[in-house]
């Protein structure tokens, strides 16, 4: 039986104009609910670009290749399913990508395109008495858990969408735009927060939305906060610093470089790697081990930058500065840095993952003084060296496609790196070049199509190659 809330609920409507009026949209009713449905779609997207330099929105356009869908119920893993999306949703099993045909068919005159990427859209869903509603990732979770117990779970909602579920860990209000227009205020549901404590924060995950956020606010999903430097203010190792969509600058008040603390997860868009995310600006920050730096975001040991659109347009800037500690840089796109996307120095040992770098000023990548680590499976494109690996660095590059470069990677001072199964093509130059006294380890790294030299050893030993096929390559300097 459907029981109506008592009072009205209004709801602010903005528009290009402004705010309008409020609007009554009448009352809520109430049903249980007995199941939690998550259905996610994975698409291959092309950008087309009409112009590559001004990456604005009216300059290049979307085509979406192939489709595959998948249904999770109750946060448990369903036949068929390819990796975990989160925890309690899996991904399909990806479509096939489009081939070189089907992109070039797709392509107007006078664009250009580079690979197609995947992107993943998830809906959420509680199926009840009165059918399926539309719920959102933390209800989803919530009432799954309940399910798999055996427990129902009662919502209220108008039209086909929850804005309140009442679980067993509490109760929940909706009133992100994503899963419902309306931020429903019926009579004596509202509530004052209490005071936090700075030392002890009331929740694991701090929301932070530019446009509609407030840095006096709670930091909840309803009452998110304005800025990245607020929620940096208030996180402690072990929360998640969650971004919505918008550009993040100095505009809308943030303070850079923001430095993320150990421990501290800072994240957007992870599947769309940053898609509708953007963090622009820089900032000064003395490091260590190189003076002064204009800096987007430091990351310490342990914290994690997920899901970002990073740009530091300043004069010589970067967009990730690592000098200690293994932080975790994965499903990022940097792109348009003045100088590089992430620089590593110090004793860093970070773990790049699944990255896009492109059109940077400098470098895509850099590894310096005592540096180590793993860079893998990043996509790394028209900058001017693809990955500079200098000093005593011994990173682990493997399994990352570097092209359009014009050089793919320089190695020089005493570096040590392995590189092992990369892709390294169509650089305008050299694929690699070593010098000075850097020895590197190569194993199983595929060239084609490089300006130059495929590998351009000036040093006074021989490179040592493991399973390559020296006939295929074009060589300068001594290599076993």
């Amino acid at each position: 039986m459907k029981r109506a809330i008592a009072g009205l609920v209004s709801v602010f409507f903005v528009g290009l104009g402004g705010c309008r009026s409020l609007t009554t949209l009448g009352v809520a009713d109430e049903t249980q609910c007995t199941e939690a449905i998550a259905r996610v779609s994975s698409t291959w997207e092309m950008r087309y670009y009409r112009d590559r330099v001004r990456l604005a929105s009216s300059n290049f356009r979307v085509e979406q290749f192939g489709r595959a869908e998948l249904t999770t119920r109750n946060g448990e893993q369903p036949a068929g399913a390819g990796a975990v999306a989160q925890p309690g949703v899996w991904l399909p099993v990806p479509p096939p990508e489009p081939t070189a045909a089907e992109l070039e068919g797709r392509r107007q005159f006078e664009e250009t395109f580079d690979q197609p990427e995947l992107k993943h859209q998830t809906q959420y869903r509680l199926k009840c008495d009165a059918g399926e509603l539309i719920a959102n990732a933390n209800v989803y979770q919530l009432a799954a858990t309940d399910f798999r117990q055996g427990k129902s779970v009662r919502v209220s909602y108008i039209a086909d969408r929850i804005l309140k579920a009442n679980t067993t860990a509490g109760e929940v209000l909706i009133t992100d735009a994503a899963a419902s227009p309306v931020a429903p205020v019926a009579a004596g549901d509202a509530a004052t927060p209490a005071p936090r404590s700075s030392s002890e924060p009331s929740t694991s995950v701090l929301y932070v939305n530019p446009q509609t956020g407030d840095d006096q606010g709670a930091g909840t999903e309803a009452q998110p906060l304005r800025t990245i430097t607020q929620a940096i203010a208030q996180a402690q190792a072990g929360m998640t610093i969650q971004l919505q969509p918008g550009v993040y600058s100095a505009k809308s008040g943030e303070q850079f470089p923001l430095q993320l603390p150990p421990g501290v997860r800072l994240v957007g868009n992870l599947a769309g790697r940053g898609d509708g995310i953007q963090v622009t600006g820089g900032g000064t920050y003395l490091s260590r081990t190189w003076a002064g730096q204009s800096v987007t975001i430091v990351a310490n040991r342990a914290a994690q930058v997920a899901g970002l659109t990073v740009t530091n347009p300043n004069t010589r800037g970067t967009g990730v500065w690592v000098e200690t500690g293994s932080p975790t840089i994965e499903n990022n796109r940097f792109i348009g840095s003045d100088r590089e996307g992430v620089f590593v120095s110090g004793d860093g040992t970070p773990k790049i993952l699944n990255n896009l770098f492109e059109q940077n000023g400098g470098n895509g990548l850099v590894f310096t003084r005592d540096s180590g680590g793993i860079a893998q499976g990043n996509v790394i494109r028209n900058q001017g060296f693809g990955i500079a690996i200098g000093d005593r660095a011994a990173p682990t590059i493997v399994e990352n496609q570097i092209r359009q470069n014009k050089d793919g990677l320089v190695i020089n001072g005493a570096a040590r790196p392995t590189l092992r199964s990369n892709q390294i093509t169509e650089n305008g130059r050299d694929g690699i070049i070593v010098t000075n006294n850097a020895k590197p380890v190569l194993e199983a790294n595929s060239f084609a199509n490089n300006g130059n030299y495929d590998l351009h050893n000036t040093t006074k030993d021989p490179l040592q190659l493991q399973r390559t096929n020296l006939a295929t390559l074009k060589i300068q300097g001594a290599v076993n």
